[in-house]
């Protein structure tokens, strides 16, 4: 637990809710405690859903501002980039929340769950650039999810973009009116909770473990994990 982040387990859904006054942002204390919250989680058979939320008017508008030396930007750069991964990566279905503005950071948390439903209103921008930083940490995912035009111009200018435009990139899962967009998640995990929860994690760890390979390769991978499922299936396992 860290401040400006609350952490809570019930059923089989980790919620993690960003409320740290203005902006949401996230410090380190609350990256590391996400990050070992969901290490946590995914080792356990009980949770099956990360559903990240957040107080106010903000979803997350970026970290809190710190580091002076090299060491110090190199230790924020490595916690925005394990954040990233450990969403991807965890067995466990990710549930982006978005219930308004999102940016840097908070854009790349959205980026890295499986699941993104924003509020109509919510906006979305990589501003590193207006305060004099190269976005290298947006660009190293951004570039495989976004259009490049769409990118070059959001990392270049700082701008932010509508929900319906994220929606378009791919940025978005779908996009709800403010006022239902708590039951949508909730009507989404519901559905999720009947499907069967291997099965579930074994196509989320198939995702993360063919995402670098080529499509033939892919292919290929796929035979071992088909019949391991297939003889579950049939009790033969």
């Amino acid at each position: 637990m860290a401040d400006g982040l609350r952490l809570d387990t019930s059923g089989h859904t980790l919620t993690a809710t960003i409320d740290a006054g203005e902006g949401n942002l996230f410090t380190r204390e609350m990256m590391d405690a996400l990050i070992e919250a969901i290490g946590d989680a995914g080792r356990t058979e009980e949770v099956r859903f990360v559903r990240l939320r957040a107080e106010g008017d903000a979803f997350c508008m970026g970290r809190a501002k710190g580091g002076a030396t090299p060491d110090e930007l190199r230790g924020m750069a490595r916690r925005i980039a394990t954040v990233n991964e450990t969403l991807r990566a965890t067995p466990l279905t990710v549930l982006a929340e978005v219930n308004g503005s999102a940016a840097g950071f908070g854009v790349g948390m959205i980026g890295a769950s499986d699941i993104a439903v924003a509020a109509e209103g919510a906006t979305f921008a990589f501003p590193e650039i207006k305060a004099g930083f190269a976005p290298a940490v947006v660009i190293s995912w951004a570039r495989y999810m976004l259009p490049a035009r769409l990118l070059y111009d959001m990392v270049s200018t700082g701008d932010a973009i509508d929900a319906g435009r994220a929606l378009e990139a791919g940025l978005l899962t779908e996009v709800v009116p403010a006022d239902g967009l708590t039951a949508r998640v909730e009507d989404r995990i519901a559905r999720l909770e009947s499907v069967d929860a291997f099965a579930l994690r074994e196509m989320k760890r198939f995702l993360v473990f063919t995402r670098a390979m080529d499509p033939a390769t892919a292919a290929q991978a796929s035979v071992d994990t088909l019949v391991f499922s297939g003889l579950r299936v049939i009790g033969k396992f």
